[in-house]
């Protein structure tokens, strides 16, 4: 029950509120078992809601259905561990501590074992719990404080604290009302912090709004790598890019590998027709585009990119994804076990990129620019998007414009890009920056730094949008701290295992 009301509560369904009860039914099985087989009912509830969550790696169309299929399976079954090890810590506190103490250690159990599994390789937070809340926007703003895992230890906390309501009830006979005060007083001061964020910048016009149109092309993956489609996609490109940019733009967007070649060999003198291009629009590009480079004379990695391509030409400036997917644009331990590369998993076998790339553009469309403003903007690619800490790292390094490229059409329209979409209100938050996110089959979103979206394409739908935006103008305290909170409740979490292990209650 809990996982089921968990997947629920994720979208694109709008029941986020389901997540503030979806907890109940496994917290009370602990409580009812006196706290044994915890990482087997974590493991269970993991098992739900994965499979809940990732169904959609079965229907990729980039492989076979059965590779396909295995791969969402052990996806599943490995993800699931972190529950598992999220029920055996709060069994193990439970036990020794007491049925209270293991009740209120579930928040902090939960996020530290989120923030650890941001890390690595392996790593993987698409799930995390706090993606349950991507509309109750007013709620979620204090994440500029926090992080994410502020919203996913509020979620828990609310969940802990209703089942000790009803559980202090029950035992004393009479209305417990404590637990409810706490809640109703979170809730109250989130929502007029919420309120304050988000009547900050409405109604103001900004002198160094940033104009920008994205591309959103709609082109199957499969088909566009055929060699007779290569004109017939830049051709698509070329002519949206000139309605999106009827009107004076100061940044144009393609999506990820939006260019069915390596933009750098410069087939068919590509290159020059889009700086001509860009200078007849008078705008910059920034694209994504497969790139590679030489390590020798007979060897070269390749690598997924963004350019940022300006129409007096020059040298291009690229970014190159750190954070790839595995199995689907690399093969874990490849790099100790060369022979796993040659397993056809339908995977790519691109190599990481190793810092942001901060990019300047010049500000000039708007009027009321000073002359000579220039923007610092950082992009990320499609899985990076659900990393803060990768998004953070350019915004550390000064950029005040956020662009996320994607490619979201190898899933097909389920659950898979609607999640994709709101993650990237997350972001936007976090930072106080605004967010330009284009997809190659949607959705593609224009998303101010309240995390509102002021521009939607849907999926499966060809076209193009524009928005003005407002820079980063302040670094908020997640900026300049990073996620402190899930580090906070790592040692949290530390120390009562510590304590549990010392001491038998």
């Amino acid at each position: 029950m809990a996982g089921l009301l968990t997947v629920a509560a994720f979208p694109p369904l709008p029941v986020g509120l389901f997540a503030y009860g979806a907890l109940l039914p496994l917290m009370l099985a602990f409580i009812k078992d006196d706290y044994h087989l915890g990482f087997e009912k974590g493991y269970l509830y993991g098992l739900v809601l994965n499979l809940g969550v990732m169904y959609w790696l079965a229907v990729n169309k980039g492989t076979q259905w059965y590779w396909a299929g295995l791969s969402m399976l052990a996806a599943v079954l490995f993800l699931a561990l972190n529950y598992g090890l999220i029920g055996w810590l709060v069994g193990l506190i439970g036990r020794r501590l007491g049925a209270w103490a293991g009740l209120l250690a579930w928040p902090f159990v939960w996020v530290a074992v989120e923030y650890l599994r941001s890390f690595g390789t392996m790593g993987f937070t698409w799930n995390n719990l706090c993606y349950t809340q991507s509309r109750a926007l007013r709620l979620i703003q204090f994440m500029d404080l926090t992080g994410a895992e502020g919203i996913s230890f509020l979620i828990v906390l609310i969940n802990a604290l209703i089942l000790l309501f009803w559980l202090g009830s029950v035992h004393s006979g009479r209305l417990w009302r404590r637990p409810i005060l706490v809640i109703a007083g979170l809730f109250l001061v989130l929502e007029i912090y919420g309120t304050w964020r988000l009547h900050q910048s409405s109604g103001k016009k900004h002198p160094a709004a940033v104009h920008a149109a994205l591309i959103q092309p709609n082109v199957d993956p499969n088909e566009k790598w055929n060699r007779a489609a290569f004109y017939d996609v830049m051709d698509l490109l070329y002519n949206l890019s000139d309605s999106a940019c009827a009107e004076p733009r100061d940044l144009l967007v393609w999506p990820e590998t939006a260019t069915p070649t390596y933009l750098r060999k410069n087939r068919g003198h590509i290159l020059e027709r889009i700086t001509r291009q860009l200078r007849r629009l008078n705008t910059v590009l920034l694209t994504g585009t497969p790139d590679y480079e030489f390590t020798n004379d007979s060897t070269y990695e390749v690598y997924n990119a963004t350019f940022l391509l300006r129409p007096e030409g020059g040298e291009i400036e690229s970014y190159r994804k750190m954070k790839l997917v595995p199995f689907g644009e690399y093969i874990p331990l490849a790099d100790l076990f060369p022979g796993l590369n040659d397993l056809n998993l339908g995977q790519g076998l691109f190599q990481p990129g190793d810092s942001a790339t901060v990019f300047t553009i010049p500000l000039h469309a708007d009027s009321l620019v000073t002359p000579g403003a220039r923007l610092p903007f950082s992009s990320v690619i499609c899985y990076e998007s659900s990393f803060p800490a990768i998004v953070r790292q350019g915004i550390r390094r000064g950029a005040r414009l956020l662009v996320i490229v994607t490619n979201d059409a190898w899933y097909g329209n389920n659950s898979a890009p609607y999640l994709h979409m709101e993650i990237a209100r997350f972001r936007a938050i976090e930072n106080r920056v605004p967010v330009v996110r284009s997809a190659n089959t949607g959705i593609s979103t224009m998303i101010d730094s309240q995390g509102r979206v002021l521009a939607c394409l849907p999926f499966g739908q060809r076209g193009w949008l524009t928005a003005s935006l407002i820079p980063r103008e302040k670094e908020t305290l997640y900026t300049r701290l990073g996620n402190w909170f899930g580090l906070l409740n790592l040692i949290l979490t530390a120390l009562l295992v510590g304590v549990s292990l010392i001491r038998r209650k």
